[in-house]
């Protein structure tokens, strides 16, 4: 079977836009829509304790990107609040221990302590 120049050049264009799209880093979950910044002022001297594994997130969703693993028993220092738009309160914190700060959400602590949830300044309290 005898392609034509045409066919030819139709499949190379697509195997060379194959590529380039496969090779594409895909876009970074703390630049999706919804996923803003994490705000850095401490307004909130509490602390909670991890009920089991959870990630640490780059912004109050659980679609937004992950900063890292936490463990059952892990104590978070918190520093502010929100409520996202799903009407869930997530708490920007530190990881005790480490310099290590993202945001997880209430439902994923327990043994909270000395806290005032204090929204993040700036905060609409419902994010994006």
């Amino acid at each position: 079977m005898k392609l034509s120049s045409k066919t030819m050049g139709a499949l190379a264009l697509g195997g060379a836009l194959t590529a380039t799209l496969l090779s594409a880093p895909a876009a970074s979950a703390a630049t999706m829509p919804g996923c803003p910044a994490p705000r850095t002022v401490n307004v909130d001297h509490g602390s909670g304790v991890m009920k089991g594994s959870f990630n640490l997130k780059t912004a109050p969703y659980a679609a937004c990107g992950n900063v890292a693993r936490l463990r059952a028993g892990q104590v978070l220092y918190f520093h502010c609040w929100t409520l996202n738009r799903y009407g869930k309160h997530w708490v920007f914190a530190r990881v005790k221990g480490t310099n290590t700060h993202g945001w997880m959400s209430l439902d994923n602590l327990r043994s909270v302590k000395n806290s005032r949830p204090t929204f993040c300044p700036g905060e609409d309290h419902r994010d994006g």
